[in-house]
């Protein structure tokens, strides 16, 4: 039994520890509080990992598939290359072994192709860089083989394989930088008849957004062209994506000169700035290599052609004082495509060499015309 005091002791010491007791409960109540913040706050905190590990994996997955499409694109183009070739007896491409450069596809998604040589040069000096294009028009045949003999040739100028006659020296593309587009115009080639527009029916080398393209280009085409379909501008300056692929390579490398491969109108074209006295030092220099060009064709013809609204000289040329050189050659026959690499291929290298702004003059060198190609012809 309890006594009055003990009880009295009892009460008095449970009064006097009630308080502490709820504060105990109290600090108990925030530790819980706190506790389950924490916990939502660390399972926020995963979850927003977690997140970022799903987004970072299904960029990287997105890459991944992006890369796969194009090289499954490439592989696919590459195929219907080696078909081409078959067919038009060329032998094999060589296609596949190239590391394509690829941004944009065609009207029916082949990929518009480019690939690039050379080295910069130093610090302070010009890097001579010339952009060579083929195909733009699919129903002009040997030009498109023309530029995989291009490419053949500059893979064995990299390979220190080819000698300039010029110096001496093996041929070297140091400080120089070619960038090479063999098929501009994928869907007009790979038709089964191949065609001079692109698959919308419009010919990209009358799209470009020259000055006068608003004005002059569906008028011209009415009047002068008597709405012939070939050569159809399209209703608004580069629509097409073969067109917006040629000037994205002009800005993306400032060209010193341009050479675009055509047939079969048998002569050399020359757009830019036009003499020493009227388009100055560039002008100068982009006169001497077209001369030397048609000396090492043989003589082939040089004609003064007209400037096209929403043409490549127009453009590039005539509005850009970018040195445009258009190459016809003489027929679409395929048959002729080796007699033709034959005949030019000291011009494109007098082409590749020559410096429009930079000291090298070598290409222009009077004393031999011929370089030593050690691929079987």
């Amino acid at each position: 039994m309890i006594n009055k005091k003990m009880k009295d002791t009892f009460s008095s010491s449970a009064s006097e520890k009630a308080p502490e007791i709820a504060q105990d409960k109290a600090a108990k109540g925030v530790d819980q509080s706190q506790a389950q913040e924490e916990s939502e706050l660390t399972a926020n905190d995963e979850q927003t990992d977690l997140s970022d590990a799903q987004n970072s994996l299904a960029s990287e997955q997105e890459k991944l598939n992006k890369k796969e499409m194009k090289k499954k694109a490439i592989a696919d183009y590459c195929k219907k290359t080696d078909e081409s070739f078959k067919k038009f007896r060329w032998g094999k491409s060589g296609c596949e072994n190239y590391h394509w450069n690829f941004v944009r596809t065609s009207v029916k998604g082949d990929p518009l192709v480019w690939k690039t040589y050379g080295t910069k040069a130093p610090e302070g000096e010009t890097t001579e860089t010339t952009l060579i294009m083929c195909g733009v028009h699919g129903d002009e045949i040997t030009p498109i083989k023309f530029c995989y003999d291009v490419l053949e040739y500059l893979e064995e100028v990299t390979k220190g394989k080819l000698k300039d006659p010029h110096t001496g020296k093996i041929a070297s593309l140091d400080g120089k930088r070619v960038i090479v587009a063999p098929l501009v115009n994928p869907d007009s080639y790979f038709k089964k008849r191949p065609t001079r527009t692109n698959a919308r029916g419009v010919d990209v080398n009358r799209n470009f957004p020259t000055k006068d393209f608003k004005k002059s280009a569906m008028k011209s085409w009415v009047n002068r062209y008597g709405k012939d379909k070939r050569r159809y501008p399209g209703v608004k300056a580069m629509s097409e994506p073969e067109t917006v692929f040629q000037v994205n390579l002009i800005y993306r490398y400032q060209p010193n000169k341009i050479i675009s491969v055509h047939a079969p109108l048998t002569m050399l074209d020359y757009d830019g700035p036009a003499s020493e006295h009227m388009g100055g030092f560039v002008g100068s220099r982009a006169n001497q290599l077209l001369i030397r060009m048609s000396e090492q064709a043989k003589g082939y013809r040089i004609k003064n052609y007209p400037f096209f609204t929403g043409s490549l000289g127009n453009y590039a040329g005539n509005e850009r004082n970018i040195p445009t050189f258009t190459l016809e050659l003489p027929s679409s026959n395929p048959a002729k495509s080796q007699a033709y690499w034959l005949l030019f291929k000291d011009s494109i290298h007098s082409a590749v060499m020559h410096e429009i702004k930079g000291e090298g003059f070598v290409a222009l060198d009077r004393e031999d015309t011929t370089y030593k190609d050690t691929r079987s012809n």
